[in-house]
Formats: C-alpha cells, structure tokens, sequence
C-alpha cells in the first residue's frame, strides 16, 4: 500500500474509482448496505436477519418460577480490547441485569490490562473466551476485516453475538456469517449505533408522523480527518463512515434502492477511496444521497430529509434536529442519552427474551 501523501502532485496521480450504476432485485438490509458501499457483486440476493432462538435456550435464562426478580444476569464478553471494544465493556458494566464476565484480544496483554480494571478474566481467542467463560452474549468489536471469523467462533461456541459495523466487508462473508447463526439457532444482531441515537429517533418519527410530508430527498453527511490507523484505510470511506448514512436510510424508508450511482475516489494515493458519493433511487421515489470522505478538518455528521411539507435536519453529535418550514424554524432536542448503552441495551433484551429484532 502506498504512503500517504500530501502534496499536490501526489494527489494530481491519485486514482480514481469506477464509476457505476446497479440495479439490483429486492435484498436484505444489510445485504444492500453492503451492496452499494462494498465492493461485491448483486448476483444473487442476500439477507442477515437475527435468527430466533429456540425454547430450549430460554429455559437458560429464567429459572423455574420465571417471574423477573428471579430472572438470572445475562453473562457478557467482548472480543476485542481497541477503544470501541473498551467502550462495550464499560457500558456492559452499567447495565442492569447484565455481568461482564471476560473480555478476549489477540493482543493478550491488552485484554489482561484491560480485564484487570474490571476484576474479570482475559483470553486469548473468542472461542476460548465463550467456552470457557459460559457467555450467552458477545460483543464483537474488532477490525473490519475479522469481524465475520471472530463473530463466527463465537456463534459455534454457543453465544449469541452482536457484530459491530460493517458486519462484513462482502456479501459472501454475509452469507457466511448468517450460515453459522442459522447452524448454531443464535441471535446476530449488526451494531450501527446511529439507529439508536435518540435525535435519529425524533427525525424518524417526525418522517412516521408525516410532519414533513411526502418525502422527496434524504441526504446524510459524514466527514473527518483522515484516519491513523490503516486497517481503516484498507476498507475505504464508505465502509468506515458511508455505511452509517446506509443505514439510516434503509431503516428510515424501510426499502432497498432500486439503482445506485457510485463515485470514489483514492485522492492520497491509498488503496480504498477516501472520497466517496452515492445516490441512490428508492421505489417510493425517494432519492438518497450519501457524502464521505476524510479529507476535511473538521468532523462533521448529519442527515437532511426533505418533504411536501418541509425539511428536518438531525445532528447526530448534538442529538437535534432543525425543523425547517415555508413560514418558520424551530430546534427540537432529544432527550440525551448515550446511544451505546441504548444500543447494548436492545441486544441484552432480545438474547434474554429470544426475540427476532
């Protein structure tokens, strides 16, 4: 991979992406994201859906009685000790009904150190961890590009997981992953965190409540510094950042587009592309537009919906959102909670009551 560059003559060779247009049959939420963010092919559909858990896994939470108070702790691990991995952990921690049990890295001084501040065990591998530890949940926080082997070993040793985002960096890989959950009957629940964001919740049911009409364009922003760690700059922008604004639109217009235009470009001279721009067209009618790069100083996150009646855009760092009108603005505040532990939460509650998310 070559070095980054700064230069103007560095960037005068900079390689730019193909450019093209896909149109693909209807296809899992994730399977789309991955679809018009990655680098795979649509030819056949896909989908990851969380998988429902059998009785026979329930009975391990609930004793005899089955009333609340005599509901057990869900056990809890996280593979991976990088700051998003310590981050789960220490959220885990502050939930109710919940006990961080052990924490994994391939780095076993890391999940050791990280381990030691919580009094709990550290290991090696995810396998190891979930076998040995007797989890029932995993958090998988790891890279990009071993997100679908490690959230597999621990799925085959007998947790549930939750994945953080991408999932996966190719349709294949989330065909494989949703083989292994369906082999183990385990829950995979895909961590994009933005979804429970409580201004993303205010956005999303102003657009339910029709407050802002029929919709005619979502357009989401995300932009920063170039990242330092080059395991990122091997997926590229759009698996990194784009994939959020996917996200959010697939969940808030509940359908997969029906073409996508795809513009990327590698301006420092790297692999992946660090300026990426989509535009998708939904069945509704809806265009969605996603902009992506870490070219910028300053970190920038935000999604615009635009309707009939008027226009909404949410600030995902300040958890509000501008109602824009003909005659009027208004600023409307969530209630500010930290959408991690909402995120943790959610995942908790569907591996204890073996609900399909």
């Amino acid at each position: 991979m070559s070095t980054r560059g700064g230069t103007i003559a560095a960037r005068s060779r900079s390689r730019e992406m193909s450019t093209r247009t896909v149109v693909h049959p209807t296809i899992g939420p994730i399977a789309a994201m991955t679809a018009f963010l990655g680098r795979s092919s649509l030819r056949k559909p896909a989908t990851l859906r969380a998988i429902r858990i059998g009785p026979s896994r329930l009975r391990h939470f609930i004793l005899p009685e089955g009333t609340l108070a005599e509901m057990r702790k869900v056990r809890v691990g996280v593979v991976g000790c990088g700051w998003f991995g310590r981050a789960h952990a220490r959220v885990y921690r502050t939930l109710a009904g919940v006990e961080l049990v052990a924490v994994s890295d391939i780095d076993l001084q890391l999940a050791r150190s990280v381990a030691e501040g919580y009094g709990i065990e550290a290991y090696g591998s995810a396998r190891e961890m979930v076998e040995r530890a007797d989890l029932d949940a995993v958090s998988v926080v790891v890279t990009p590009q071993k997100l679908v082997e490690a959230a597999t070993e621990v799925l085959e040793a007998g947790a549930h997981a939750l994945v953080e985002k991408p999932v996966a960096t190719s349709l294949s890989e989330l065909e494989a992953l949703r083989s292994a959950a369906s082999k183990a009957g385990a829950l995979v629940v895909p961590g994009f965190i933005e979804l429970f964001n409580p201004g993303y919740r205010l956005l999303k049911r102003l657009v339910q409540e029709g407050e802002l009409g029929d919709l005619y364009v979502v357009s989401g922003k995300r932009i920063g510094r170039s990242p330092k760690r080059q395991v990122k700059w091997e997926i590229g922008v759009s698996l990194d950042l784009g994939v959020h604004e996917a996200y959010v639109q697939l969940d808030l217009l509940n359908e997969d587009p029906e073409s996508v235009w795809a513009f990327r470009r590698s301006v420092l001279g790297n692999e992946a592309e660090d300026v990426a721009l989509y535009i998708m067209e939904y069945p509704s009618g809806v265009v969605g537009v996603i902009e992506a790069n870490w070219l910028t100083p300053i970190s920038y996150r935000a999604v615009r919906v635009s309707g009939s009646r008027g226009s909404a855009e949410l600030d995902y760092l300040r958890q509000t959102v501008i109602l824009d009108r003909s005659d009027r603005s208004s600023i409307l505040r969530a209630r500010w909670s930290e959408p991690l532990a909402e995120e943790l939460s959610y995942f908790v509650n569907h591996v204890r009551e073996g609900r399909e998310p």
